[in-house]
């Protein structure tokens, strides 16, 4: 249930707009299998987050 949780939460912040019905593969997934969905729903969550500027003096070329 955690799995399915999180990556509607994840698909969520896509910020797509999902019909009636639309979503039901991420409960078969969830089901099938829930390291995946986990693994699915880290990725989304870290490729939709918003880029954190980089401080100055880090990371920049010298």
């Amino acid at each position: 249930m955690r799995a399915h949780a999180a990556l509607l939460a994840a698909l969520a912040r896509t910020g797509g707009p999902a019909a009636d019905g639309e979503l039901e593969f991420a409960d078969r997934l969830a089901q099938a299998a829930p390291a995946a969905t986990d693994a699915l729903a880290a990725w989304l969550h870290r490729v939709l987050a918003p880029a954190e500027p980089v401080e100055a003096g880090e990371g920049g070329a010298r």
